[in-house]
């Protein structure tokens, strides 16, 4: 049990006093590229993205220049992108060679949409920007069955072929997974995980851990956060708050802006209409942000 569970447990939260993380510089912009859109209907998204969610719109070229043009006069260091699938985006191209002039990009990925082709694409626009792309892929299981069984039938095998693709044209993706499994199993895991992606000879192997958010499908098919599931300032005695995500990033979506990615569905999460509106501290009164307290989570790939 963490100190923040012990200083909770038997607090109502009525009487929780919420402490508000600052920002303390803004290093990284998101941008929801893909909105809530999605070829997959995972069991366990936040969001609950799929092909029918149009809760956020995709983000078109026009409305990324601007929010670059934003960006460029906050000092904002490094960019991501995600959705829903970024490559459902029609203007998926033109919009990472344009985040690509103003720095280095994460791009979020489920990877059943690249082909050789798009690969190959993506590599000459690499070619052309002094500014490192990156891709996460996201999937659940080296198993294939397990996979299919969060992720949707015949997911695996195309997610795969998504990461060949792109170590073809010289691309070292990261394996993005949901932990689902039991601490004990840590070790083993992890290892598997390395193990698929030496299968696929990608000479780089990268895997990064994510804990479950308790929102969107994952609440409907496990459960809701607690109501000891908060933090409160006692949270943060023996912890630095600037160490989470939402002291030095923002997400961007079609409609406004957001603390962070993973609270794009609540209302209260939007910060304004520009960025420069969001730049005051931040009150961690939703209970996601207790996940992110006590597993030290940050949706960066570092």
């Amino acid at each position: 049990m963490s100190l923040c569970d012990l200083g909770l447990k038997n607090k109502a939260v009525r009487d929780l006093d919420i402490p508000e993380v600052p920002l303390v510089k803004l290093d990284t912009l998101w941008l929801q590229i893909g909105g809530t859109l999605c070829n997959l209907e995972c069991t366990h998204c936040f969001i609950s993205c799929g092909p029918k969610n149009h809760t956020h719109e995709m983000m078109n070229l026009k409305e990324v220049q601007g929010r670059l043009l934003e960006s460029k006069d906050l000092g904002v260091r490094d960019y991501y992108i995600t959705g829903g699938e970024v490559f459902m985006n029609p203007d998926i191209f033109e919009i990472l060679a344009a985040i690509l002039e103003y720095g280095p990009l994460d791009v979020l990925t489920n990877g059943t949409l690249i082909t050789l082709g798009k690969a190959a694409r993506l590599r000459e626009i690499q070619s052309k920007s002094s500014h490192r792309l990156q891709f996460r892929v996201s999937m659940e299981s080296f198993d294939e069955k397990l996979n299919d069984l969060t992720r949707g039938e015949n997911s695996f095998n195309k997610a795969a072929e998504g990461i060949s693709n792109l170590n073809s044209f010289g691309f070292s993706p990261i394996l993005t997974v949901t932990r689902n499994w039991d601490e004990a199993k840590e070790a083993e895991m992890e290892e598997g995980f390395y193990n698929f992606l030496k299968s696929l000879n990608i000479s780089e192997p990268r895997v990064k851990i994510l804990p479950g958010f308790l929102l969107g499908q994952l609440a409907v098919n496990t459960r809701n956060y607690l109501g000891h599931e908060h933090v409160t300032k006692e949270c943060f005695e023996n912890y630095d708050i600037t160490n989470l995500q939402c002291a030095t990033s923002r997400m961007a979506t079609k409609t406004g802006v957001y603390v962070c990615p993973i609270l794009v569905d609540n209302d209260k999460a939007r910060m304004g209409e520009t960025i420069k509106e969001t730049l005051h501290p931040f009150p961690l009164a939703h209970s996601a942000c207790y996940t992110c307290r006590i597993t030290g989570m940050t949706c960066k790939s570092n």
